[in-house]
């Protein structure tokens, strides 16, 4: 009887055991993951903190956390870890009732871009190591990359070029002894630059425009268009890289700075599904900050994204030829230089900046332009 109680007893113990864990499942199981920082630049260095909690009053000693993240993270503790196209991390646990256990792991921002972790996989067994039960964690882990800035001498260089072709009409206040045209009333003009005789025979309100001495007023402008589905990440991402640059050196002296790109973005808005994304014009360093979150969200591998040529001209259209016009792009078929030709000939204070170090690395030959817009690019 003694065998065959203590026989019984245990196929109780176990039998009590698995509808515990059964009944239990994972109700008190709870995994949290964090970034140290919501942003960063590039090349930062961050700590992804992931929190496992067994609220239960069972253990599990072995529990399975898989998180999916971008392969642009660079984490230095390569163990339980995969990278192709994702980054995979499978972290083995062993968990005590009403525990919980903290694992810090550091990692490079290796790129620019948004980097969410939706949801984490978790999978648990129970002591007896014959049931396995697995489910799907929310997460609202999130993080955004800015991208880096380009070496100042690299930029210095590339400004002294561009104020070098600016320069006659880069001062900061209007001449009033230089009187440039006329043109429709906008909401932000001064009372005082109303023509009134223009307005009354064009029975609409018209205001003067003069010429303008070393002031400043730019609409930075990106261009992803590309002459084929191949994608030069190299260049993409210093082009971006030049963006960011050329913005800061501006916002960095106070300059209103208006962004436009045909770029779409990854998270999703009204203006990019228009096909044009764009930050209001500003100053600052919120106005950067703005431009930078921005660039940090542009998706380099969308194709259909709409010609730069009708964005530069509907942009001509809405701001007329007041701003100056800073034009970044490597693309440059005849449908790009005509819009911009227009811009010049109307009078516009107009500069095309081309990536070309980097990735196809352009000569000034290789450019299929017209002998004298040719000779204006600045290749950067």
């Amino acid at each position: 009887m003694t065998v065959i109680g203590i026989f019984l007893a245990v196929v109780l113990a176990f039998f009590i055991v698995r509808m515990l864990y059964h009944r239990a499942g994972l109700r008190g199981l709870d995994v949290q993951v964090s970034y140290s920082k919501p942003r960063a630049t590039e090349g930062a260095k961050l700590v992804l903190t992931t929190v496992l909690t067994n609220a239960m009053w069972l253990p599990l000693p072995w529990v399975s956390v898989k998180l999916k993240m971008s392969r642009h993270l660079l984490f230095a503790d390569m163990e339980n870890a995969q990278v192709t196209d994702f980054f995979y991390r499978n972290d083995l646990y062993s968990i005590l009732m009403r525990q919980r256990i903290t694992r810090r792991l550091a990692f490079t921002c290796g790129n620019r871009g948004y980097y969410p972790i939706p949801n984490v996989d978790i999978t648990a067994w129970d002591i007896l190591m014959e049931t396995k039960t697995a489910h799907i964690v929310e997460c609202n882990a999130h993080l955004t990359v800015y991208p880096a800035y380009l070496p100042v001498e690299e930029v210095d260089e590339i400004c002294v070029q561009i104020y070098g072709q600016l320069k006659a009409r880069n001062i900061i206040y209007p001449d009033p002894f230089s009187f440039r045209g006329i043109r429709e009333y906008s909401h932000h003009d001064p009372l005082k630059a109303v023509n009134f005789k223009a307005s009354a025979k064009a029975q609409e309100l018209m205001v003067n425009l003069w010429e303008h001495t070393n002031a400043r007023q730019v609409i930075l402008l990106y261009n992803l268009q590309r002459y084929s589905l191949w994608h030069n990440e190299v260049l993409d991402e210093y082009s971006i890289k030049l963006t960011a640059s050329l913005a800061e050196r501006l916002t960095s002296i106070n300059v209103p700075v208006r962004f436009i790109t045909n770029g779409h973005s990854v998270i999703t808005s009204d203006a990019a599904a228009e096909g044009i994304t764009e930050v209001a014009e500003g100053i600052g360093e919120m106005q950067q900050e703005r431009i930078l979150e921005t660039l940090a969200y542009l998706d380099v591998t969308q194709t259909n994204v709409t010609p730069f040529a009708q964005i530069l001209t509907s942009t001509a259209e809405a701001y007329k030829y007041e701003p100056e016009y800073w034009l970044i792009s490597t693309y440059h078929e005849p449908d790009l230089e005509a819009a911009y030709k227009e811009l010049l000939a109307q009078g516009a204070r107009a500069v095309w900046v081309m990536p070309a170090k980097i990735g196809i690395r352009l000569s000034a030959d290789d450019i299929t332009l017209s002998p004298e817009i040719r000779e204006q690019v600045i290749l950067a």
